[in-house]
């Protein structure tokens, strides 16, 4: 769990120096993420496939990690299985699905 914790805030921070590195288009990437979490989440939620326990900014934070997973390289199976093992619930392929949806666009194609 701690290394979990590790992870998203390594993650985080370095999602924050990129936007810091982006200068005047910050707020503008800032309202255009905003519109995205909120798409994610109601799909996510249309979709039952909401992480088991988990508020609506840790799932946020988890759509980003998935998104993170696959710039990455990491194959959309092994994240869909990755994403069904550290929460414990079937919707893998949802969650993953509207993650790259809605998260970044620019993977999904």
């Amino acid at each position: 769990m701690s290394t979990t914790r590790t992870h998203l805030r390594t993650l985080t921070v370095a999602a924050a120096i990129a936007f810091a590195a982006l200068g005047g288009t910050v707020a503008t990437a800032a309202a255009d993420t905003g519109g995205a979490e909120v798409a994610f989440l109601e799909e996510i939620g249309i979709n039952n496939a909401t992480l088991p326990g988990k508020s609506a900014d840790e799932m946020v934070v988890a759509g980003y990690q998935t998104c993170g997973h696959l710039r990455a390289g990491g194959s959309i199976l092994d994240e869909i299985s990755a994403v069904e093992q550290t929460y414990h619930f079937g919707q893998g392929t949802l969650f993953v699905s509207a993650a790259s949806t809605n998260l970044c666009p620019d993977f999904a194609g």
